[in-house]
């Protein structure tokens, strides 16, 4: 029951943290408030943010409500958050105009002569930390049955 109720914290950090984090970094001079976007880019930007709020909450909703299927609860919390954070790593394969990199271009982070991209590095930990919470709710494992 621990085990369980480690989870269910663990899950709505990822999901709570990580909309509020997306709020805080996202509503900035170099995303949604930088005079150079398009006003309408700004405005799915903060359609994105309320989008990702409003799940985020349905989701944690979903893990501390009582039901008798709480394994819905984290099977729905680990979708929402794995839609939410894969796309980071693909996006600009699909739209080549864009980038990972918030910053002024040429600027960007290296370590060791490796471009990093503090983004994607937040992105595989709070999609760690969802399998972790995922794995940890006992969800998804196999349970035997009599026969």
């Amino acid at each position: 029951m621990r085990r369980i109720k480690v989870a269910k914290v663990l899950m709505t950090f990822v999901l709570l943290g990580g909309s509020l984090l997306s709020f805080v970094l996202d509503w900035s001079p170099n995303h949604l408030l930088n005079p150079l976007w398009h006003p309408h880019a700004r405005f799915h930007g903060a359609l994105l943010l309320f989008l990702l709020a409003g799940v985020s909450l349905t989701g944690a909703w979903l893990l501390w409500r009582r039901s008798k299927e709480p394994e819905v609860a984290f099977k729905v919390a680990t979708a929402v958050s794995v839609a939410y954070w894969t796309p980071l790593f693909y996006i600009p394969f699909l739209l080549p105009s864009s980038t990972w990199w918030a910053g002024m271009p040429g600027a960007e982070p290296h370590l060791d002569g490796v471009m990093i991209y503090p983004n994607l590095i937040v992105a595989a930990l709070f999609l760690v930390l969802t399998i972790v919470a995922y794995r940890l709710s006992g969800t998804g494992q196999s349970v035997e049955k009599d026969a």
